[in-house]
């Protein structure tokens, strides 16, 4: 007879009780997990962590005094073994925060069953994956390229696959990232966006323009070493002759 693999720890974090209630019946119901502390408050949390070690938290964002992301630095500052975070909140405006502190999802208050159990299917799959340590699983998702982005829309945050994304222009401190002839804000510098996409296949074009190689249709010579570069959808970009070389290599 196989061994039946013990259920993922998850520790539950939120000032009101209520909340932490709920969450407790839909860990209830799901085999897979079993609840093994619960803490009202940042502080409690970080001891909580120390303690009972679990797998999973379950982490509210705004708690009195120490918050869920000042539970997360203070972990860190000790040097405690990070447990994989999913952040409950009644606020969307963290989203790219928490994905940026590498939260395995972010559900919203009320918490539907739905949601709870695809966050829950997240988390199974990364802890199926786990050796020889959740440190080991952090670090190796630190040095992959990102394969969604969070982008704002209409008050909603919508993760976009990286590959449905066909170019990127600068927008003073921001980007706008362009998906089938829409454009969004991200809260990003060119420079930084460059560098978490360009294991992803896009290229620098021009001192203010990012482009996924795979979008390009055709290139034309426009002269003085420049290019014309023609996304698939018909959109015209230029390329500068201080990136032109390196685009055309990037393309062959």
């Amino acid at each position: 007879m196989v061994a039946r693999a013990e259920p993922v720890r998850v520790l539950i974090v939120d000032d009101e009780a209520p909340a932490r209630e709920l969450l407790r019946r839909h860990v209830a119901q799901h085999p897979g997990l079993t609840t093994v502390g619960e803490a009202a408050s940042g502080f409690e949390a970080i001891l909580a962590v120390e303690e009972v070690d679990p797998q999973v938290v379950l982490l509210d964002v705004q708690m009195p005094g120490v918050d869920g992301f000042g539970v997360l630095e203070e972990l860190e500052r000790r040097g405690v073994e990070r447990p994989l975070v999913i952040f409950v909140t009644a606020y969307d405006r963290y989203a790219v925060r928490a994905f940026d502190a590498h939260a395995v999802d972010y559900l919203l208050k009320p918490v539907t069953p739905e949601r709870f159990a695809e966050a829950v299917r997240r988390c199974l799959a990364q802890t199926a994956r786990t050796a020889p340590s959740l440190r080991a699983l952090e670090e190796d998702m630190l040095r992959r390229p990102p394969q969604r982005l969070l982008l704002r829309d209409r008050g909603r945050i919508v993760p976009v696959p990286v590959e449905a994304v066909d170019w990127v222009e600068a927008a003073g401190d921001y980007v706008r990232v362009h998906v089938k002839g829409r454009g969004f804000l991200l809260e990003k510098t060119l420079n930084e966006i460059e560098g978490l996409l360009a294991l992803r296949g896009f290229e620098r074009i021009h001192r203010g323009t990012l482009v996924n190689l795979e979008r390009v249709g055709e290139i034309r010579p426009l002269g003085s070493g420049r290019y014309s570069v023609v996304l698939r959808d018909g959109r015209e970009l230029v390329a500068s002759r201080s990136y032109a070389a390196r685009f055309r290599d990037a393309l062959i």
